[in-house]
């Protein structure tokens, strides 16, 4: 499975500028430059919003590897990721989501409606519990930085 390696990701001027590569490629070359699909999603949704994104959708997923010696931005959101993959609250939204992406799967053409219903439900749960999540431990850690 093919990830994608970062070592940057910084906000310059609107947009998203990461360093990265594919997993899949070698020899590993890291440019810096605009990604623009993220400079998008970033108008769209602002730092916050666009961090949350990354974080469920990237990271949390296993799409995306952050790498050592990567940049605050990054180095922060893995620290989240972390976290998360031990708080007990998470495992069990994420072991639900399994459990009903299974049943969905099992089910036949003409139920599948059901299952889809529940397995969405669940995938907004914990998108949501991401949410507070990232707004609580991001004002924490925005404190601490400061305490330094």
């Amino acid at each position: 499975m093919s990830r994608e390696l970062f070592k940057s990701l910084t906000y310059k001027d609107g947009k998203v500028y990461t360093r990265q590569c594919s997993s899949n490629v070698s020899p590993k070359h890291f440019y810096n430059e605009e990604n623009k699909h993220f400079t998008k999603l970033y108008s769209e949704l602002g730092k916050e919003e666009f961090e949350k994104w990354f974080l469920v959708n990237g990271i949390l997923q296993g799409s995306v590897e952050v790498l050592s010696g990567s940049n605050t931005v990054l180095r922060k959101l893995n620290y989240f990721a972390n976290v998360l993959w031990k708080d007990k609250n998470y495992k069990v939204l994420r072991d639900r989501k399994d459990i009903t992406f299974d049943r969905m799967m099992a089910e036949s053409k003409d139920n599948k409606g059901n299952a889809y219903n529940e397995y969405t439900q669940v995938r907004e749960d914990m998108e949501k519990y991401v949410s507070s999540f990232y707004d609580t431990h991001n004002s924490r850690y925005k404190t601490s930085i400061k305490e330094r």
